[in-house]
């Protein structure tokens, strides 16, 4: 079976980064296949061997067809059996069969939808305490730390994350630190000029760039992680955070909840006085956050990812073969 997932915008969209988890998980589980990503942004997953990985031009509005058409040739000269696209509505998906990523974990196609859990990368495991200690000497200077987990928030996004975490450190005088993952001169130019002026600059952890172990490592030694992006990357995030044993406080979304039940700590809004709220509420209630983690682990528990994969490699066969 040859299939092609077409996944652009990887580092923000939440949607790219489930498909990506499953087409991660699909190459090691059936290397007999063929998998064929294709995307407009430097992919930093650990793919295996056989997958073939393709960057394309990015979809600029005033030069759509120069993107469609490098997309369009690829395609054709892969000829997949099925074609699984993150994002809908471009005349080239027509001439093969295809299906869409959902934003909750599913595959859409001809008016139906079956969900499969997003399969988490497997370097994301519990930390023992010294395994967490080392983490956050290397990082965080041996403090605690909040993290911003899962694919990148948009400017305005970051900024109320950056506005809620000062409400929080002038409310708590607390040391906790606040991580950012990723390399804010190279994805927010204009913030990182303004960062600077920033009152709790000291406090701020700003990695750079970094491998997905290392991404892995600091997920399972974060004190919680925060998740405010796209449709999607809650969900993604939230199975991260199940498998290193770390909360996750995320926005209130009814299809979220649905799945990740108890399991979350949800700000009522995407503000700064609500993401603030329950940045407090975490600190200052540690049984609520080992509640947090325990409920993560249970649901976790009734999870099978091989199974999983098994299933959507016979949903995606079923849907190759018409």
């Amino acid at each position: 079976m040859r299939v092609a997932f077409y996944i652009p915008h990887s580092a923000t969209d939440g949607v790219a980064a489930i498909a990506l988890s499953w087409v991660r998980q699909l190459t090691v589980q059936y290397p007999e296949d063929r998998y064929l990503v294709l995307s407009d942004s430097d992919l930093q997953e650990p793919f295996h061997e056989r997958l073939a990985a393709v960057k394309l031009p990015r979809r600029f509005p005033l030069f759509p067809f120069w993107a469609d058409v490098r997309l369009y040739l690829k395609l054709a000269s892969f000829k997949p059996d099925l074609l699984v696209n993150t994002r809908s509505g471009q005349a080239v998906f027509g001439r093969w069969r295809h299906a869409r990523v959902t934003s909750l974990a599913a595959l859409a196609f001809a008016g139906q939808e079956v969900s499969f859990t997003p399969i988490p990368f497997s370097g994301y495991e519990l930390l023992s305490g010294e395994e967490k200690l080392h983490i956050k000497e290397q990082w965080s200077f041996g403090r605690e730390f909040f993290m911003l987990a899962g694919p990148l928030p948009s400017e305005s996004q970051l900024t109320t994350i950056l506005q809620a975490f000062s409400l929080f450190k002038n409310r708590q005088q607390s040391g906790l630190r606040l991580v950012l993952p990723f390399s804010l001169a190279q994805h927010y130019p204009k913030l990182a000029k303004k960062i600077e002026q920033y009152k709790y600059k000291s406090s701020l952890v700003i990695t750079e760039q970094i491998s997905p172990t290392q991404m892995a490592q600091l997920t399972g030694a974060a004190y919680a992680l925060l998740s405010v992006a796209s449709p999607g990357s809650a969900l993604m995030t939230t199975v991260l955070a199940w498998r290193a044993g770390v909360p996750l406080l995320t926005v209130q979304d009814q299809g979220l909840s649905a799945i990740a039940g108890e399991s979350l700590l949800y700000a009522e809004s995407e503000t700064k006085e609500a993401i603030a709220a329950v940045m407090m509420q975490v600190y200052k209630d540690e049984t609520l956050r080992l509640q947090l983690i325990r409920n993560g682990q249970q649901l976790l528990s009734g999870f099978d990812f091989s199974a999983t994969t098994v299933k959507l490699r016979e949903k995606l066969r079923q849907l190759a073969e018409g």
